[in-house]
């Protein structure tokens, strides 16, 4: 089955909470492209990998550290296992075929997205292990994770556990596979958000209503202004030509462009498949060294 990736529509950061997270405010649309995961039961307490490394060459060994042929401990799915047969012993092992093509250090949820299919495949072996369980599950592997249980795409907040479904117009575009390498915690480190616990951002309610009806219209271009990435500064100035890349793509037919997550990957958004092609042959003719993905939301 597709353990797909996301992007970032939009991703604001007003503060650091005192847990030690951030604040963020989102929407996080689910890909049809991502990694393909097979997942069978084995014998109980058994966790067996078997990765097919399709990851663009720069970031390659980045997944092999964590993968069967490095440091297996480190893996979000071993985790994963981990913590489920902490809670439910009686549960099977698990054999994961995986054909790893999200790269990671990229702001598409490649390992999240992985840890949830896991999740998934194990809701309903135990009665015990219901829904509630499921989702804190969830949040304790990662920020989010929650959102990979679900089918819908979600206006997110908090820590990335509270989610709302929202409807989105359905689209196309192209997803630059970058070969940069940004470390979420320090892009979070270098925003120097104050500490704080309070309502969300009153700039991002007072778009709320402008928003939703812009993604169920698909009116990219009125977005450009209102969904804006915090991170965006950070990384454009780290690492120039990913500014430029985001520029090409509004440049070259894209209605919306952005940085997704904490970087490094840029995507553009358009309506239309004739449109779609037009843009990916003047990516790839503008950007010959770097990989490109077409996907559909």
């Amino acid at each position: 089955m597709l353990s797909p990736a996301k992007i970032n529509l939009g991703l604001e950061i007003p503060y650091k909470r005192p847990d030690g997270f951030h604040e963020i405010q989102s929407v996080f649309l689910r890909l049809n492209w991502g990694d393909d995961i097979l997942i069978e039961p084995i014998s109980p307490g058994s966790f067996e990998l078997i990765s097919d490394n399709q990851i663009i060459l720069e970031k390659r060994r980045l997944y092999d550290d964590v993968s069967e042929k490095g440091d297996l401990s480190k893996n979000i799915l071993f985790k994963t296992f981990t913590k489920i047969r902490a809670h439910y012993r009686e549960l099977p092992g698990v054999r994961i075929h995986l054909t790893k093509r999200i790269p990671p250090a990229a702001g598409l949820g490649g390992g999240s997205t992985n840890a949830a299919s896991l999740l998934s495949f194990y809701f309903g072996l135990s009665p015990e292990f219901n829904s509630d369980g499921l989702f804190k599950l969830a949040a304790e592997i990662g920020a989010d994770v929650p959102f990979f249980l679900s089918e819908a795409h979600s206006l997110v907040s908090g820590k990335g556990e509270i989610m709302r479904d929202i409807e989105v117009h359905s689209g196309q575009g192209i997803l630059a596979l970058t070969p940069q390498i940004l470390s979420t915690a320090e892009m979070y480190a270098g925003l120097k958000k104050p500490l704080q616990a309070a309502p969300p951002s009153k700039r991002w309610i007072s778009l709320g209503n402008d928003v939703e009806f812009s993604l169920k219209e698909g009116n990219w271009t009125a977005l450009r202004e209102k969904l804006v990435n915090d991170f965006e500064p950070l990384a454009f100035q780290k690492f120039p030509e990913l500014g430029k890349l985001k520029e090409s793509f509004l440049a070259n037919g894209a209605s919306y462009s952005s940085l997704t997550g904490s970087g490094s990957c840029i995507y553009g958004l358009v309506q239309g498949l004739e449109i779609r092609e037009e843009l990916l042959a003047k990516m790839q003719t503008e950007f010959p060294d770097l990989t490109f993905v077409s996907f559909n939301y």
